[in-house]
């Protein structure tokens, strides 16, 4: 069943906060928006369970901080079993930029199962299908 415009608003701004929080750097800002027990599956050949693991997401990326940017889209939301869990579906891309100008750096298929907690939405279980560097075969 497809969600509330109210719940749809929320869960796209959580969408655009992951994207800002981590392209800027922002620890704490990145890992406020997952549940305690969240996880995150395809950015490695394991799944980083908790806060203290998905701050590992943040410092990998660092390097990049100011850089990469992530573009989240075609965002789709249907509610769970019920209606405080939300089934998310979008698409990811990755850019990574410099004063000479920009380049695509990659695509993502993401899914993200969020729960309504302490009166917001947070991930509980995010997986990306990454795509590779665009132009390669």
């Amino acid at each position: 069943m497809p969600v509330s415009a109210e719940d749809y608003v929320a869960i796209s701004d959580s969408l655009a906060r992951y994207c800002w929080t981590l392209d800027n750097g922002d620890e704490e800002g990145w890992v406020a928006l997952w549940r305690e027990g969240g996880t995150l599956l395809g950015v490695g050949p394991n799944p980083l369970v908790g806060r203290e693991a998905l701050r590992h997401v943040v410092r990998k990326f660092g390097e990049y901080a100011g850089r990469r940017r992530h573009l989240a889209g075609n965002l789709f939301c249907d509610y769970g079993e019920d209606r405080n869990a939300i089934n998310a579906k979008f698409y990811n891309f990755i850019s990574e930029w410099s004063d000479a100008g920009g380049t695509a750096a990659l695509f993502a298929i993401g899914e993200a199962t969020y729960i309504y907690e302490d009166r917001r939405w947070l991930i509980d279980r995010s997986e990306l299908r990454l795509m590779g560097t665009p132009g390669r075969k």
